[in-house]
């Protein structure tokens, strides 16, 4: 990526990882995602020291709380609240730190973790009154709660820097509160190719995305990984390739900066800003 774009667009935001992560300098940037909740949380991340003061009300590991948020949260799901809402983002943000990697449904069960560690709920709350949080928060001009289908032809323009993370192919059910099955990869692939701006695609590799973007056209980079969320006792992490695919050459940024991409000591995934 170049060190500075004019106007950054995350399609599929989620956590905001890219952006909260990275070092490039933007004079717009755009947060979206289908999941209003999660517009809801960064829009009020932007104003993160009231937000503050409605995550440190409550305590983390109280189950009857967790119930009573979750119940609220979820009667919510039709409803089309104003950005931004304290209250439901700082209920959601209680819900989603204290759910198996950070899925909210139905079903979801508070994780019990009896004493022995630091909640991602803590971990969440005090990202509002860390300065260097505080400064990509300031930079976000825009929260849209839109389809791709919308926010990347608002978007587009020669001058636009997409980052497209979207569910992946085949594992579309893991994703919480979207409208994203298999024939949205191919429509995505389609707006891709005729866009104005740079982008970076993000997938695990599998048979028709060569076939969509073959490698002789558009720029391949693969990494293999551990998953984390994998392992467990006495077994080995299993590795998987991850798979970014580019409409330009990455080589021709006079001003280009290649970095690791750090996880947080306390952190235990890349997935979730609250991890």
């Amino acid at each position: 990526m170049p060190q500075h774009i004019e106007t950054y667009v995350e399609v599929f935001g989620g956590a905001f990882w890219v952006h909260l992560k990275s070092s490039f300098t933007s004079n717009n940037v755009i947060y979206n995602d289908f999941n209003r909740f999660m517009c809801n949380l960064f829009a009020c991340a932007r104003e993160y020291n009231t937000f503050h003061e409605y995550l440190i009300k409550d305590k983390p590991q109280n189950q009857e709380l967790f119930d009573e948020y979750k119940e609220e949260i979820l009667s919510l799901l039709d409803e089309q609240f104003d950005l931004p809402d304290f209250d439901i983002g700082q209920k959601y943000a209680y819900i989603v730190t204290q759910v198996f990697s950070g899925i909210m449904s139905e079903k979801a069960k508070m994780v019990d973790l009896k004493g022995k560690y630091k909640s991602k709920y803590d971990t969440f709350t005090s990202k509002m009154i860390n300065p260097s949080y505080q400064q990509r928060f300031d930079m976000i001009t825009n929260v849209e709660n839109l389809s791709f289908e919308q926010v990347i032809p608002k978007y587009d323009s020669p001058d636009t820097f997409f980052y497209v993370d979207p569910p992946y192919y085949g594992t579309e059910n893991l994703y919480a509160f979207h409208d994203f099955g298999l024939r949205q990869h191919e429509e995505l692939m389609d707006i891709l190719k005729s866009c104005q701006g740079k982008w970076i695609l993000s997938y695990y590799e599998f048979d028709d995305l060569k076939k969509w973007f073959p490698e002789d056209v558009y720029v391949w980079k693969r990494k293999e990984y551990a998953k984390a969320s994998m392992a467990s006792n006495n077994k080995k992490q299993t590795k998987g390739i991850e798979v970014l695919v580019m409409n330009y050459d990455p080589n021709t940024f006079d001003d280009i900066k290649e970095t690791e991409y750090q996880e947080d000591n306390n952190t235990d995934s890349l997935e979730s800003l609250f991890f």
